[in-house]
């Protein structure tokens, strides 16, 4: 029996069973109520019979005439019970045997309303419909009849059994019809069902069952239709999956064989930081076996930092820093975030690279770089030197004995001054591109010695506008600084944001030919905002970000002339990013330009320290009257040759000696009053000379000046009481001599005032150079106050507070020596 057959056989069933339900309550129904009017209409009758033959027996008082008559109708069918009442309601005959029950007692009859029909329920007889007709229109009584109704259900239990009978012979005659009918229907049905099931496992060869012109017949045949065409679409799909499969198979092996191959490390970190991927280059530089990586947290196995590159580039898309290789090299990552097609997870992918190779590279032309830079400020210091020797000689003696001469020769004179000028300014120029050829060697290869305070901004923009204002000026511009005071503090090297200031505002002032710079700043969140702004003519978009690279400048520099080195931008950069903040320009061609950089504020309140700045010149003729004796130590003759001819002018004795070990000796023997003192020299130098002067008795109380390339911090820790950078600013190293040698008195003890942020606790290793009483000074008032009320003594005054003082008005007082010591 098929599905359809036993679906359609309990739909027939059902149906038919609810349809002979409802039929036969139905007529079960009708039929009572057929059979209730029935009984109703024969009971009337029978009480309007008996009421129309009594009226004269009552009269008579005959109750048994009544009873005779009442008796004869009670053999009519369907007749329970009669009984006949007088007019006062007492019974007087009744069909009851042996009694009337009590359940029918009755009142006296009131008026023609005692007739009509009621359903009576006697206990122990059963139920009745009790039919009354009065007598004489209720003046003699009545009369009721009561009509079993268990005749009316005896009558529809055989009507409806009859019926039920009838509908379950249509319902099996319904069955046959309809099993003859769906297995017509189900058989091909189930047949094709059985071709579809084999369609689906792929059984195209099977064949459809045989089938009329009727609409199963057309479904066969679409269905062959489209297993002959599926079966062409499943074999080219086959094909299909089988080439794709040898394609993709390849490109793997291949993808496989260069990710195996790449000469770089490469690491793939899923959101939770396991290992997904990873190639052997990556495993060998970090000495890793390849078991127990994929799947695991990368942290157990590499440094943190590559799982903490992976979580940046998440954030940030792509981030890079160096990690430390086995075996002590370099390697450089780069994490990307990429998110998978079709996947919803996002992958970091890093690829670590080698680079020991390229940092040693770097470092052999960092120390190039540094140790060319040295050379270049050793002949730099005698061809500048003697240049300005020659052009003041000539300008104090040949100009003023040629004023008379031929014009030829004025001429000729007039030329040669202005040659020595353009001498003079070139070498300072190339003074400051050795300068930042170095700063950016040192920056690069992280030896540069930062000196990190806390420090106002504004008070370093002030210092740097201060710089600039005579050069603006001379140009017409507007130089303007609008830099609050209430400025959060940062954390920094002064002397190096200075530069950074003067480097902006120097190429401002350069680049604008008229029109105005501003120099502002604001809090913006975390991190202060500065902006450099002019006027001038502006930058490309293309050359925005290139003039921050090395030797770059903007503009055609093969049809222009480059206006500086090209390395004030790249400084300026290095400086930011090492205060960790970032530096970018925004301009229009013709409409001006802004740079503008950030640095993060200072958590926390710190006290400003005091910060370096260029040691200021002294006055002229401030040498005492007595003849001093200074030795100059420096293995280059010509630097020694330019020293001596700097102190001999002075009026200073010198002695001359090649490197340490000659130093010893003359300091000794010679008993200088002052030694200058190069560090780099063959042999013995500089510093462990100053180290073993300072052993010795006979000569550790002669001041020491450093005159050298190296840093200012190297030369404050050789030892040495003072130090001058290389090229040498004559003013400069002629105060320092005078100074040092003006304040060692030994004999005749004089007094000292050190004036000094941070008191006298910084200075203290130059105490040896007060052998009288020192006094400390924080404040520039109380310095005034004291040299204003006749203070008579050495004043030292470090570089870093001496820019800001009126030099010449201090050194103008009577028996006052200044010292300006650099920090």
């Amino acid at each position: 029996m098929s599905r359809i057959f036993r679906k359609t056989l309990v739909a027939v069933v059902v149906v038919f069973g609810v349809a002979a339900n409802a039929t036969a309550l139905l007529s079960a129904w009708l039929f009572h109520q057929h059979l209730t009017g029935e009984y109703v209409t024969t009971g009337r009758a029978i009480a309007m019979a008996i009421a129309a033959g009594s009226p004269d027996a009552l009269a008579s008082g005959d109750a048994a005439a009544v009873q005779a008559m009442i008796d004869e109708f009670l053999r009519i069918e369907g007749v329970g019970y009669i009984f006949v009442t007088n007019r006062r309601g007492e019974v007087v005959a009744h069909t009851f045997v042996p009694a009337m029950p009590a359940s029918l007692g009755v009142s006296p009859p009131t008026g023609p309303a005692r007739g009509g029909v009621a359903h009576m329920e006697l206990p122990g007889l059963g139920d009745y419909v009790q039919v009354t007709a009065p007598i004489l229109a209720g003046q003699a009584g009545s009369v009721s009849v009561g009509m079993d109704k268990a005749g009316i259900w005896v009558a529809m239990r055989g009507a409806v059994m009859s019926q039920e009978a009838l509908m379950l012979a249509v319902l099996a005659v319904a069955v046959v019809v309809f099993y003859a009918l769906i297995s017509g229907i189900s058989r091909p049905l189930v047949e094709l069902a059985g071709y579809a099931v084999k369609i689906r496992d792929h059984d195209f060869s099977a064949k459809p069952p045989r089938t009329g012109d009727d609409e199963v017949g057309v479904l066969a045949r679409a269905m062959e239709t489209m297993a002959a065409q599926l079966s062409l679409l499943v074999s080219d799909l086959t094909r299909a999956v089988a080439d794709t499969t040898r394609e993709l198979q390849s490109s793997l092996a291949h993808t496989r064989a260069i990710i195996d191959n790449l000469a770089d490390g490469l690491l793939v970190l899923d959101a939770d930081g396991l290992v997904t991927l990873h190639n052997p280059a990556l495993l060998a530089m970090f000495d890793r076996a390849p078991e127990g990586l994929v799947g695991h947290a990368a942290t157990a196995s590499f440094p943190a930092v590559l799982t903490d590159l992976a979580t940046t580039a998440r954030r940030e898309g792509q981030a890079a820093a160096e990690v430390r290789l086995a075996g002590g090299g370099t390697g450089k990552a780069v994490a990307t975030a990429v998110r998978l097609a079709g996947e919803d997870r996002e992958v970091a992918i890093l690829l670590v690279r080698d680079i020991t190779a390229e940092k040693e590279v770097d470092r052999m032309k960092t120390e190039f770089i540094s140790t060319v830079s040295h050379e270049l400020r050793t002949p730099l210091t005698s061809v500048l030197g003697f240049a300005k020797i020659i052009r003041r000689k000539f300008a104090d003696g040949v100009a003023p004995a040629l004023a008379e001469a031929e014009p030829r020769t004025w001429r000729a004179a007039q030329q040669i001054r202005d040659n020595l000028d353009i001498i003079v300014a070139e070498g300072q120029r190339l003074t400051e591109l050795v300068d930042d050829v170095l700063d950016i060697a040192k920056m690069e290869s992280g030896r540069y010695e930062w000196e990190m305070a806390a420090l106002s901004l504004a008070e370093a923009a002030e210092h740097a506008v201060k710089a600039a204002l005579p050069l603006a000026t001379r140009k017409g511009l507007t130089l303007s600084c609008a830099m609050p005071p209430s400025l959060p503090k940062v954390l920094g090297d002064r002397d190096r944001l200075v530069q950074v200031f003067v480097n902006l505002i120097g190429n401002a002032v350069k680049f604008t030919e008229a029109g105005s710079i501003a120099v502002a700043a604001e809090a913006v969140g975390p991190e202060i905002l500065v902006s450099v702004r002019d006027s001038g003519c502006g930058i490309a978009a293309d050359d925005l970000e290139r003039v921050f690279e090395k030797f770059k400048q903007a503009g055609d520099t093969l049809t222009e002339k480059p206006k500086g080195t090209g390395l004030g931008l790249p400084i300026c950069r290095q400086i930011i990013e090492r205060h960790g903040g970032r530096i970018w320009a925004e301009s229009e061609p013709g409409r001006g330009s802004a740079f503008l950089f950030t640095l993060p504020v200072l958590v926390g309140d710190a006290r400003v320290a005091a910060c370096p700045l260029p040691a200021a010149p002294m006055r002229a003729g401030q040498a005492g009257n007595g003849i001093r004796r200074v030795l100059v130590v420096d293995d280059d003759a010509s630097v020694r040759r330019y020293l001596v001819t700097l102190l001999g002018e002075a009026g200073y004795v010198t002695a001359e000696a090649g490197n340490g070990l000659e130093a010893l000796a003359l300091a000794v023997s010679w008993q200088p009053d002052c030694i200058t003192m190069d560090l780099r020299m063959p042999g013995m130098d500089g510093k462990e000379a100053i180290r073993r002067l300072r052993l010795d008795a006979a000569t550790r109380g002669i001041p020491i000046v450093v005159v050298s390339v190296a840093s200012r911090r190297e030369g404050e820790a050789s030892g040495a009481d003072a130090a001058v950078a290389k090229p040498v600013d004559q003013e400069a190293f002629l105060a320092t001599v005078r100074g040092l040698l003006e304040g060692h008195d030994a004999v005749a003890p004089r007094p000292c005032l050190i004036y000094a942020r941070n008191g006298a606790r910084q200075l203290a290793r130059r105490y040896f150079l007060c052998p009288g009483e020192a006094t400390a000074l924080s404040e520039e008032a109380d310095l005034w106050r004291a040299v204003e009320g006749g203070f008579q003594g050495t004043v030292f005054v470090p570089a870093a507070l001496g820019h800001d003082l009126d030099l010449d008005r201090l050194c103008a007082y009577p028996g006052l020596h200044v010292i300006i010591i650099p920090d």
